[in-house]
């Protein structure tokens, strides 16, 4: 049994996928090609005592490691595999011309090399019959001192060729139609599953929906009146300090309430999947924060066309919100920075996210207690996001990397 890793060590990235139409026919050539190269190294060795030299079967070995790595590093297989096709022939024909011509066990090989065309390929199966045809009569031809006996052994092989060529290809074909009909299945189970996907990402984007309408109109309507009868409560007691502060501590903490209440809702939303949303969102909360401090922001992104339909696993955008909002707080409290430049670019299997500022890295002291880098760093890992904080005399840049999924429904 071939281990499933070496086999994949061969294919190229696009053909290790097994719904890639030729993945079945590749899959077969590469194990092949393995197991042949590595008895074509072993199996010689006894014979190495006896005439003639083993150099050819060394050659088929060397061909059919020229076979994987074409395969591994440019996706071509045929023009290797047809030169190590050719070359078996040379070989085989050079062996029994020199232990004995068409009485020489060596012509037995043509059937193994036959059955071998046949694994590969039907079409290349249906080939090598003729080929082992022209291979016996050139055989049998190069010797002027064939008698009866030998056109006897001649037919025989050549009857015993076209039999095994036609009973090679019948298995071959049920074989074919059998992984024909499994493919099949596997398509038609999902078409299934994609459907069934499709309705329940609709649900869910629904009650998504509805959860943040309903959440806006219960918290989100009690949190403005209480911010409206606290001012009111100040108005009228504006003449007692003491009770002053505890109203405004009111007044605060519901505006922050509220605003991190936005900040769920929106995160709830479908839409908030979408990197493009994400990033948004994080630049319209970047230029109203950095106006209160006269700090110039800009923000570049770079998506394509074909990473449009990206999407980040559900939720994650909440907490990429929360780490960001921090970072962009810590800019300002603590760089001293001018400015501050908000980028993100979608790549094929993640979206990368930066915060970079002109302003003064300082280090962390160890002995002082940092909640807000911490929760940066515990949110990333909860979420397999990738986080890291560079810094220099020329300021400091925040970048974070996470996941993203490709869907797309017709």
């Amino acid at each position: 049994m071939i281990p499933e890793k070496l086999i994949h060590y061969f294919l190229t990235p696009e053909m290790r996928n097994q719904l890639h139409p030729e993945y079945d026919q590749v899959r077969t050539i590469v194990s092949g090609a393995i197991v042949a190269t590595a008895l074509l190294l072993i199996l010689p060795i006894p014979l190495a005592f006896f005439p003639p030299p083993l150099i050819g079967y060394y050659a088929m070995a060397f061909l059919g490691i020229c076979t994987l790595f074409s395969l591994k590093f440019y996706g071509i297989y045929w023009p290797p595999l047809i030169l190590a096709l050719l070359t078996s022939y040379f070989v085989i024909i050079t062996d029994t011309l020199e232990t004995g011509a068409i009485d020489s066990p060596a012509v037995t090989t043509l059937y193994l090399l036959l059955l071998t065309g046949f694994w590969f390929n039907r079409k290349i199966g249906l080939c090598m019959i003729v080929l082992n045809i022209i291979s016996i009569t050139i055989i049998f031809y190069s010797v002027p001192e064939a008698n009866g006996q030998s056109l006897y052994a001649v037919v025989s092989h050549i009857v015993l060729t076209i039999f095994f060529g036609t009973f090679f290809w019948f298995v071959q074909e049920q074989h074919d139609a059998a992984r024909l009909q499994i493919r099949e299945q596997q398509h038609i189970r999902i078409d299934l599953l994609d459907r069934a996907v499709k309705e329940r990402t609709q649900q869910l984007s629904t009650m998504r929906q509805n959860l943040a309408s309903d959440f806006h109109d219960e918290t989100g309507n009690m949190l403005s009146a209480i911010t409206r009868q606290a001012a009111v409560l100040k108005l009228k007691l504006k003449d007692q300090s003491s009770v002053l502060s505890i109203v405004d501590n009111i007044i605060a903490n519901s505006d922050q309430l509220y605003a991190s209440s936005r900040d769920f809702l929106w995160s709830v939303n479908n839409n908030s999947d979408d990197p493009q949303e994400l990033f948004a969102y994080l630049t319209s909360f970047g230029q109203i924060f950095y106006n209160q401090f006269d700090i110039a922001f800009s923000a570049n992104v770079t998506i394509n066309s074909a990473q449009e339909s990206a999407h980040l696993q559900p939720f994650a955008s909440r907490h990429i919100i929360f780490i960001f909002k921090e970072a962009m707080t810590n800019v300002a409290k603590h760089a001293g920075a001018r400015e501050v430049i908000l980028e993100m670019a979608v790549y094929q299997k993640h979206v990368s996210i930066s915060l970079q500022d002109d302003g003064s890295w300082k280090e962390p002291d160890e002995a002082i207690l940092h909640n807000g880098l911490q929760n940066m760093e515990k949110r990333s890992r909860d979420n397999q996001f990738k986080l890291n904080v560079y810094g220099s005399s020329k300021g400091t840049r925040l970048q974070l990397e996470a996941p993203v999924h490709f869907t797309i429904f017709e």
